[in-house]
């Protein structure tokens, strides 16, 4: 099979270790198994007008300049996001023929296409020509295939699966809780996102707070995240100074992160929205249970007692549930039968070996 150009808006840098850190790990995962890929992608995340048309137009020139350098040995594109990184791949199959695939992550779907009516526009023209479509979760399907009036047999569901050499269970958590500086006498409340508004970030404070008005010194929040946007982020940071027990910590290395899923005694991720949520499912491979908003990919994940859905905005919804991992010692009823399922389907090996075959099947 020819290289596989792969094309993406968000990849992380030494600056920013998460940015798109799922991309990456997938690229890896595809070398591991002799599948030869070349990178256009974009690490820089700076958000503003300017610095967006800047970033842009030099990712642009890079795509552009890469494909003439290895154009021969191209056979497929595969775009992640569909707009912006899509447009590529559509331009280089209209003017060179080469096949594409792109994977829809949900808030290109969810956000970006319902900023305009041009950008929508865009979508659609991708979408409509893309030999392949992967979505992360089934809602993200069901919406692509009914919104863009696409086939059902050209879009795949396939997350971008998780790497369990990586996100297994720990030998021991006590002592690796201790080793982080976590309290184990307390409940150890873990969240891994962007701190944007769109996470439930406000929500999970309040909640936080309230429970610990309620059960003093019983409970500690850790908060791992991008700041995206410095305003909302100093807000946070500024309602969290009324509790000693909310600490928030920048994104780290996967495996210094394993350790912090590993350690915790619950992941809680209330998002508004979510194409999947694939760090819930690293919470779950990590042996911590989840409490997670009833959206999206999630609904689907979480779904038969594999975790603990909440409505999305509810601050006393998702503070009764906290409130009863308190009252359980820092447990969490799931069902471990319907989790070791949902692991096995969301493997990166399983996902890799699907994905490979897609490659070959429109591969020049």
């Amino acid at each position: 099979m020819k290289k596989v150009l792969v094309i993406s808006n968000m990849y992380p840098s030494k600056e920013h270790l998460s940015y798109g850190i799922f991309v990456k790990n997938q690229v890896e995962q595809l070398r591991a198994q002799g599948i030869e890929t070349i990178l256009a992608v974009n690490s820089n995340p700076n958000t503003g007008k300017v610095n967006v048309l800047k970033k842009y137009a030099s990712w642009a020139g890079q795509v552009y300049s890469l494909f003439r350098k290895n154009k021969s040995c191209i056979g497929i594109t595969h775009s992640h996001y569909v707009f912006p990184s899509g447009m590529f791949s559509y331009i280089l199959k209209k003017r060179y023929n080469i096949p594409y695939v792109v994977t829809a992550h949900g808030g290109d779907i969810n956000k970006m296409a319902k900023k305009s009516a041009r950008i929508k526009g865009y979508t659609e023209k991708i979408l409509q020509h893309a030999d392949h479509i992967i979505a992360v979760g089934e809602e993200l399907a069901s919406n692509i295939q009914q919104d863009f009036q696409i086939p059902q047999e050209r879009i795949s569901v396939m997350s971008m699966g998780i790497d369990r050499s990586v996100f297994q269970k720990p030998l021991n958590k006590s002592e690796l809780a201790t080793s982080l500086s976590m309290n184990t006498e307390r409940v150890n409340f873990l969240f891994v996102g962007n701190i944007i508004q769109e996470k439930g970030v406000q929500e999970l404070i309040e909640a936080f707070l309230k429970l610990e008005e309620k059960y003093p010194q019983k409970a500690v929040l850790y908060a791992i995240g991008s700041t995206k946007n410095i305003s909302f982020s100093n807000q946070m940071k500024e309602l969290a100074q009324q509790s000693n027990n909310i600490h928030f910590l920048e994104p780290m290395p996967q495996k210094r992160l394993a350790n912090y899923f590993q350690a915790s005694d619950v992941f809680v991720l209330p998002s508004y929205i979510e194409g999947l949520g694939l760090v819930a499912l690293e919470a779950l491979a990590c042996g911590t249970p989840v409490i997670a908003s009833d959206v999206g990919g999630l609904h689907y994940m979480l779904q038969n007692g594999a975790g603990v859905l909440v409505p999305p905005k509810s601050v006393e919804a998702l503070y009764n549930k906290m409130e009863q991992v308190i009252q359980q010692n820092g447990q969490l009823q799931v069902n471990e039968e319907q989790i070791q399922q949902l692991l096995k389907l969301h493997d990166s090996k399983e996902i890799i070996a699907r994905l490979t075959a897609i490659y070959e099947k429109y591969s020049d």
